[in-house]
């Protein structure tokens, strides 16, 4: 009798182990997207898999740039606790939707959807009701991993987030849509490249800025942008093939004095020029782990800090490329880009 009992027992544990791995298979096969993706109440299409501040520049506005400064906008969030605000630069793509840096949500709450605001003026420090619009919602790429997470070079990739905003920009003078080049691998490392953003001047001391500034990079058949020797095989032996070449690239060494990117300049604009229409290529990311053996003979001389974003004035920057994107982009938000 004892001996049926404990068969019996066995069975029923049996039965429930099965009935509790199925059900979290079930659950994690409808989760397509990954732990660090945003709020899923945002995301059009669930069955999607995924096939810093300016040195160096001149302060613009949407009056005195003939350029693209009509499509650069300040993003301001709060942080999970609402102990903190964090301050990144966005690019207009849609009358709705915002590009900007997935490393800018990291402190946000995941489920939160409304975490802050865009801001339509010259500076954030102008920051009113009249002049920004409240987040309604964001997402990152299912495969999005934080560097606090994984400070391998996975956490480098898919460093993009779309945010849409309640409205859209038509109440806002001036400020208009902007293209995206389709295929990254036509940028070309000795072009000019445009770069807009929010953020500090320089490391030293940290300045810190609120208006809007432009820099063009030195990038030319003198001077092209320049990865160190195996840099971007090393990126690619440790994420998958040909991944450097389709959602990164490097702008710099810049000449004397240094130019680029800085804190705060995350997420904003990097443009190139096709038939005399300057076209989004791509987003600055900040991270210059990839730059990883250091470039040397450069001015000034090139430092990273693992503990930290890439330094300011070394005139180097790391920046994720949109093009590969585009589908998840619209897949995701339901939002149609225009593309170049």
């Amino acid at each position: 009798m004892k001996l049926i009992l404990i068969l019996i027992l066995i069975i029923i544990n049996i039965f429930i182990s099965t009935l509790f791995i199925a059900c979290n298979n079930s659950n994690s096969s409808n989760n397509n997207y990954g732990a660090y993706s945003g709020p899923a109440s945002c995301v059009n299409n669930k069955s999607l898999t995924l096939d810093e501040t300016i040195v160096g520049g001149n302060q613009v506005t949407n009056n005195n740039t003939t350029l693209t400064g009509n499509n650069t906008v300040a993003i301001i969030l709060n942080n999970q606790n609402n102990t903190k605000t964090i301050e990144c630069t966005g690019t207009i793509v849609a009358s709705n939707l915002i590009l900007t840096a997935g490393h800018c949500f990291d402190e946000v709450g995941s489920s939160n959807t409304s975490p802050g605001w865009v801001i339509f003026a010259d500076t954030y420090d102008s920051f009113n009701i009249n002049n920004s619009a409240s987040i309604s919602c964001w997402q990152r790429p299912g495969g999005y991993i934080p560097c606090s997470v994984s400070d391998t070079y996975n956490c480098i990739l898919n460093d993009i987030t779309w945010v849409k905003i309640n409205g859209n920009i038509s109440r806002f003078n001036n400020y208009v849509t902007t293209s995206i080049l389709a295929n990254p691998q036509t940028i070309s490392a000795r072009e000019s490249k445009w770069m807009l953003g929010f953020g500090k001047l320089s490391d030293n001391p940290p300045s810190r800025n609120s208006n809007k500034y432009m820099v063009q990079s030195s990038s030319s058949n003198t001077y092209p942008d320049t990865l160190p020797s195996g840099a971007a095989r090393a990126f690619d032996s440790y994420t998958f093939s040909n991944a450097y070449e389709n959602y990164l690239t490097v702008i710099g060494p810049n000449t004397t004095p240094p130019k680029g990117t800085c804190e705060g300049d995350s997420g904003g604009p990097v443009y190139v020029l096709r038939n005399g229409n300057y076209v989004l290529a791509a987003l600055t990311q900040g991270s210059n782990s990839l730059l990883t053996p250091k470039p040397t003979n450069t001015s000034p001389t090139y430092t990273f800090d693992y503990t930290k974003y890439a330094s300011c004035d070394d005139g180097y920057g790391v920046y994720t490329t949109v093009g590969n994107y585009i589908s998840w982009i619209q897949s995701s938000s339901g939002v149609t880009l225009s593309t170049y």
